[in-house]
């Protein structure tokens, strides 16, 4: 069996088309590794939607080059948006790329690595370099309904509802990428849903570039909101928790729902992207302060144990002083769960790049850690609520002794972690009642319940 390695770069969307790659590539011959190292072929499933992303990719390629050229790689593929975007840029600057899977042909990943398997005809001709599969203009394809591959012991993962978007922010590549708003058959959904429940999944993250149009583009009768319903009545994960919304698709129907259905995460990740109304309309985005702040609260005042989360991009053209100022205090007025800061970045071929009064990185850094150390504040006050409540907590590791894991308010990877304290072992994936009595600015502690805590 030949060793292979995937690599994944970049956002949840890439975690799940990796996860697609390697669900097919797991039906044939080959063996699924850890370590590159050691991997034949070696698959890199890239990110570029801001400069530090193609960097950090840059960086994975030119490493495992190193890999190819000392023997122990006999294949390296680069697999989504860097290849879908430069791979002609790629192949002349790095001609040690065998192949390139654009975004939306992850399906075809075990017919491209066959066709650069596929020895030469005459043993006596020259070796020639495989031709690599250059892919145009149909990223706006179906999604696939692959099966995909999980590691052992996964009990929480990501599935797509929606690909590409419609929203034409300024400063955005994405729909460039990725395509156009395109929502996913609800049958092919569901029938994902009861493989990953059978796999024991016990959390399933909704997930797209924004997840609130969902169905809007089918002629199914499903939105966001009745598909969330069908999921929470008919499949039995103990966590369902959406990701990616836009504010203006967040309705009353919505919140109804996740009021109804215990399984539905009180969670919100809405992606503002700033809080000052000039800046707003330069970046193309649809409500004024104002709607966004009745919005957050009626979320609040309908679901008032929701955690929130948002983005800010920090530096964008144009910003002045005052418009950072109003930020600031805008986020002192709406205080966030959760809150990620991107600096901005001048991405080719967007509507932002081309704006006058680009700001420095100087800038940009030290906004950054402006809102940086007024979010610490506030993260911290948030967390004091949670403060002799018990939570229950999905058990996902332990360090130096010391178990940790997530409750409903911490979304994988990206949020806070709650770490437990207990006499006795406990289960790594298993749910446990914890109560909370210690809080941090982002982190909570607590006490595993039992007749003690209570």
């Amino acid at each position: 069996m030949k060793t292979i390695h995937m690599t994944t770069l970049g956002c949840d969307k890439n975690t799940i088309d990796s996860e697609m790659m390697l669900g097919l590539i797991a039906e044939k011959n080959y063996e699924i590794i850890d370590e590159p190292q050691e991997a034949a072929i070696i698959i890199v499933n890239t990110c570029c939607f801001i400069q530090s992303a193609k960097e950090q990719s840059i960086e994975y390629i030119l490493d495992y080059v190193g890999y190819k050229n000392s023997g122990s790689c006999q294949l390296l593929i680069v697999a989504g948006c860097m290849a879908e975007r430069y791979h002609t840029e790629l192949a002349e600057e790095i001609p040690e790329i065998d192949g390139f899977l654009g975004v939306g042909h992850f399906d075809n990943i075990v017919d491209l690595i066959t066709s650069l398997e596929r020895p030469v005809a005459d043993p006596a001709s020259p070796p020639t370099s495989p031709v690599m599969p250059q892919y145009f203009g149909d990223i706006d394809k179906a999604i696939s309904q692959t099966r995909r591959y999980l590691k052992p012991g996964t009990v929480s993962t990501f599935i797509r509802i929606s690909e590409g978007c419609d929203h034409g922010c300024t400063y955005c590549v994405i729909p460039k990428i990725r395509g156009k708003y395109r929502s996913r058959p609800s049958q092919e959904i569901f029938s994902e849903l009861q493989y990953l429940r059978d796999q024991g999944i016990e959390e399933i993250i909704l997930i797209g570039q924004d997840i609130a149009p969902y169905g809007q583009d089918l002629d199914e009768g499903l939105d966001l909101p009745a598909l969330l319903e069908v999921i929470a009545s008919n499949f039995d994960f103990t966590w369902i928790r959406m990701m990616y919304l836009y504010p203006e698709g967040i309705t009353d129907k919505l919140l109804a729902v996740v009021k109804r259905y215990p399984a539905i995460c009180q969670y919100f990740d809405i992606p503002l992207q700033h809080l000052n109304d000039e800046v707003l309309k330069r970046m193309g985005r649809k409500m004024s302060f104002a709607q966004i702040s009745q919005l957050v609260k009626k979320i609040r005042q309908t679901l008032p144990d929701t955690v929130l989360r948002t983005s800010i991009i920090t530096g964008f053209p144009g910003e002045t002083v005052a418009a950072h100022t109003d930020l600031i205090n805008k986020i002192k007025v709406l205080p966030f769960d959760h809150l990620g800061v991107f600096k901005y970045s001048q991405e080719e071929n967007t509507p932002a790049a081309e704006f006058m009064d680009q700001l420095t990185e100087d800038q940009k850094e030290q906004r950054y850690d402006e809102i940086m150390i007024t979010q610490q504040a506030l993260s911290y006050h948030q967390k004091q609520r949670f403060i002799g409540k018990t939570l229950k907590v999905l058990l996902e590791g332990v360090e130096d002794g010391a178990y940790y894991g997530r409750f409903y308010g911490d979304a994988p990877e990206i949020d806070g972690t709650v770490f437990v304290e207990s006499s006795d072992p406990l289960t790594i994936g298993e749910f446990y009642s914890v109560k909370i009595v210690q809080a941090l600015e982002y982190d909570l502690i607590g006490d595993i319940e039992n007749e003690f805590t209570k």
